[in-house]
């Protein structure tokens, strides 16, 4: 459109100067390489994308109050992903445009983003026309001679993909006329980069692409216990065949993909001779971790005899070369994720290893499963020292309508900063898919909001989010000595925030879990998680997880609330601390109203283990509303028979005693305004796990 333009590439950056006229843009995520951006630069506003498209105008004021140049004005408008705009002068103070949504920048002042119809989205569209191709190879090369350095990226958007018949219109399949963007639609929602791994759930049946050091072999079973994903697992133990008896490796080297942050996930079940009838310092471990190309290394998983929740197996079984005597100790199935950062471009190992820890005796094993390494492009990556600031009451993300797909919202790795002014994100109607987390605070790193609102608001609308991590992970680094009580405590505050965490409103949601803090001090002062209006939830695991000396306290009226909506968590409790980590709520931990369903299906209401505690100063959970509330709780952990503590049955293991819980009357409040159902006899609706650990509710 008469425009006039410049266009660079770099490695890994293209970046269009735009000095005046209009242009379109696409580009194809799906066809980007881990870390490329395109930037679009105007004489006083800057937008970047990583998939999507959208139109940029310039134009010179017509007239302004004061002498010199007339003001340069820019208008960014989205037709479909996102794009970040922020003025040149000051890109800390951006925003993000999502679909159908523009902003102007004049001069050096951003406005506010404004709503697009689509007869002004069809009028801004208009007269920009590609030449459709018959096929992806002769319709690239054909476009490049013709269009060279303006419309690549758009063609690479536009292009059939390998192997299909190019589109037609009006009966022809090739040099038609038609519009860029024929219709205003989101685009499909884009596959998450494939796993780095070879064989990774070891479905050929053997080691194949694995090293095995000591002994290690594939198997499809060990008595009961199979296979969570596919038919095979892999299984390593100490004892015969390990090096040594005392330590055995499964590692995959070499790893492919290029990126500064990967997340990596793995399922495992942690198997031990030493529980329970041997004394604390047997404790065999089992450690998974990262290797990147600088020879740095992250710990993913770790699992200790001596913090571990055991239940005994009924028989003796065996598999592998490996056998677990009747009684000793079988943790279960977990699957863990960890957000990793990388240098020197990318990861080089993945190790798994168990090993004997005080004998060399009772054998321990490690059944592992559907280990997964992915390259992770979020849409904000903040690294290096880098710092995002943005003023402002309007959320970071704001999506209206469609679906929206991308891998993580945010992750801030050490030394870097968020600050906001608003939520992090705000969708209404709009369908998410999000594989890895909505926020990722790594150790050292920081994120602030000044919000009294959710950090995340989610109205109406069917999501998948954190598929693999969570919703929100927060991980600290650093320890130290509380001198009131002499507990080791974490002292890193990764996340802070005037409001809650998760709010949703007649919403469909499916994750693995909301949120998981790790060596991290957190404070809310309203519900972390808030469900109303039919909103229905599905966590995979443990809603709430703390572990590694991490203190979660809520100063607000419950730490969790449902109204006229269903909870289910597939597998774990509400809520789980663990490693020395502590639980303060001084309301209630749980509030049903108004015909609401909790369902724990293979778990309890709170788990405390490893010398954690929990102290909730008002109930365990209150009924509330015009009634028809149900807590349904199915789980085997108290074995024989609950300890009941004031009605509450609990189950006390590894040491755990009587002297461990305090429950006062109260601890229900309303009952005649819900049911508790519990699946057996032996379901507990608490668990406490080892000598230090302690559960006080005050029932206030």
């Amino acid at each position: 459109e008469l425009s006039v333009l410049t266009i660079t590439e770099e490695l890994g950056k293209t970046t269009i100067n735009l000095t005046s006229g209009k242009i379109a843009v696409g580009v194809a995520k799906q066809r980007m390489q881990p870390g490329e951006r395109l930037e679009v630069h105007t004489p006083n506003a800057v937008a970047a994308v990583r998939g999507t498209v959208f139109v940029v105008e310039v134009t010179q004021q017509g007239a302004q109050g004061t002498p010199g140049p007339l003001a340069t004005n820019t208008l960014v408008t989205c037709v479909n992903g996102a794009v970040d705009v922020a003025p040149r002068a000051n890109l800390g103070q951006g925003t993000q445009l999502t679909p159908n949504r523009s902003v102007g920048v004049v001069g050096a002042l951003l406005g506010s983003s404004q709503p697009v119809t689509e007869f002004q989205m069809r009028q801004k569209l208009a007269g920009f026309t590609a030449h459709l191709v018959a096929g992806i190879r002769q319709g690239r090369e054909a476009l490049i001679s013709r269009e060279q350095n303006k419309l690549a990226a758009l063609a690479a958007a536009l292009a059939p993909e390998a192997g299909e018949k190019g589109p037609e219109q009006g009966g022809c399949a090739s040099g038609c006329q038609a519009p860029i963007i024929p219709t205003i639609t989101l685009p499909p929602p884009p596959q998450v980069l494939g796993n780095l791994l070879q064989n990774p759930g070891f479905e050929t049946g053997t080691l194949a692409g694995w090293t095995p050091s000591g002994a290690a072999a594939a198997i499809q079973s060990i008595g009961p216990i199979t296979a969570p994903n596919g038919q095979f697992m892999a299984i390593i133990h100490t004892g015969p065949g390990a090096v040594g008896g005392t330590t055995s490796r499964l590692t995959q080297s070499g790893l492919g993909g290029s990126g500064s942050l990967f997340n990596v996930t793995l399922s495992y079940n942690f198997l031990s001779n030493e529980w329970p009838t041997q004394p604390p310092f047997f404790n065999d471990t089992f450690i998974a971790s990262v290797t990147d190309r600088n020879g740095v290394t992250t710990q993913v998983a770790r699992e200790e005899r001596d913090t571990a929740v055991f239940h005994p197996t009924p028989s003796t079984i065996s598999a592998g070369g490996f056998t677990l005597e009747a009684g000793n100790g079988i943790v279960g199935w977990k699957t863990v994720s960890k957000m990793v950062t990388a240098t020197g471009g990318g990861l080089q190992q993945l190790d798994f290893t168990v090993f004997d820890v005080g004998d060399t005796i009772f054998d321990t094993a490690t059944l592992l499963d559907a280990a997964v390494v992915e390259v992770d492009p979020p849409l904000y990556f903040l690294q290096g020292g880098a710092k995002l600031v943005k003023v402002g009451l309007e959320p970071l993300l704001d999506y209206r309508g469609g679906r929206a797909s991308f891998d993580s919202a945010m992750v801030i790795a050490a030394g870097s900063s968020a600050s906001l002014g608003g939520p992090l994100l705000r969708a209404e109607g709009t369908d998410l898919s999000v594989a890895f987390s909505l926020l990722s605070v790594l150790p050292g790193g920081r994120f602030t909001s000044s919000t009294t609102e959710p950090l995340v608001s989610l109205n109406g609308g069917t999501h998948a989010l954190g598929t693999y991590v969570g919703i929100f992970d927060l991980a600290g680094s650093g320890t130290a000595v509380d001198p009131l009580t002499g507990q080791t405590v974490a002292t890193d505050t990764p996340l802070t925030t005037g409001g809650g965490l998760l709010a949703a409103d007649g919403a469909t949601i499916t994750t693995q879990q909301v949120l998981r803090v790790d060596a991290a001090l957190l404070e809310a002062s309203a519900p972390v998680v808030a469900l109303l209006r039919g909103t229905q939830l599905t966590s995979a695991s443990d809603a709430i997880a703390l572990s590694g000396q991490s203190r979660l306290t809520s100063h607000g009226p419950t730490l969790v609330a449902l109204d006229a909506s269903r909870l289910v968590v597939s597998r774990g409790a509400l809520v789980n601390v663990t490693g020395g980590s502590g639980l303060t709520v001084a309301g209630n931990l749980l509030t049903l109203s108004n015909g609401s369903t909790l369902s724990l299906l293979n778990g309890p209401l709170l788990s405390v283990s490893g010398g954690s505690f929990a102290s909730i100063g008002g109930a365990l959970v209150v009924f509330g509303g015009t009634g028809g509330n149900l807590l349904s709780v199915s789980n085997n952990l108290c074995g024989g028979s609950c300890a009941l503590f004031g009605g509450i049955p609990v189950a006390l293991l590894n040491g755990a005693t009587a002297a461990n819980v305090s429950i006062t009357d109260g601890a229900v409040k309303n009952p005649s305004l819900g049911t508790i159902k519990y699946a057996t006899a032996t379901t507990a609706l608490l668990s406490v796990s080892g000598a230090g650990s302690k559960v006080t509710v005050g029932g206030k």
